[in-house]
This record gives structure tokens, sequence and C-alpha cells, in this order.
């Protein structure tokens, strides 16, 4: 806990505030560090909110990896996870009358 003073008080004298940090992201992708407007792009793209981490990418075809690693994914498969299943695929459209019998 001492180590964390002397860092809490350097972050109140330059006027950072503890919320602000937590809300910090650090994505790097191709060695870039995306800035905020960078960031919404990629979230949008990918329709998830991209953790941070060091990531390579491809422009071209959009797949994606961890820096150094395989590919993972390509960019924007959570797009078509997210779509809402229709009421027959949930089992909620009904007959006229079934409920009632």
């Amino acid at each position: 806990m001492k180590t964390f003073a002397p860092l809490l008080t350097a972050m109140l004298l330059l006027g950072v505030s503890p919320a602000l940090l937590a809300q910090a992201r650090h994505v790097i992708v191709n060695g870039q560090r995306m800035g905020p407007a960078d960031l919404q792009r990629l979230d949008r793209a990918s329709c998830t909110r991209v953790p941070n981490g060091r990531y390579w990418l491809n422009l071209r075809t959009g797949i994606w990896g961890y820096e150094g690693g395989p590919p993972q994914g390509r960019m924007g498969e959570h797009c078509r996870q997210q779509r809402h299943r229709s009421l027959s695929e949930r089992g909620l459209l009904y007959s006229p009358g079934e409920l009632l019998r």
C-alpha cells in the first residue's frame, strides 16, 4: 500500500482522476496505439468493445490475431452473432387459438 500512495498523490497533483485512468484503453494494432476515434471505429466494425491488448490486423481481409500469434478470427464476426432470433426460433410464435387450448 505504501507504493500506491506516491502514485495516487502524483495523479491528484497532475489532475488525473482514478476514474479517468480506469476508463483509459490501451489497444495497439499493427504497432500503432489506437486513439479514441480509432477505437470507436474498431468497436463499430467488430460489433463489440475491443479489449485492451496488442493485436495485428490484416486490413485487406479483416483477419486479426494477438501480436505474434496465429489468426483468431475476422473483424465483424460478432455482428452476425448478435442477430436476434425470430419469434418462431424462440418458440414464441403461436397459431390463433393455440394459447386457449
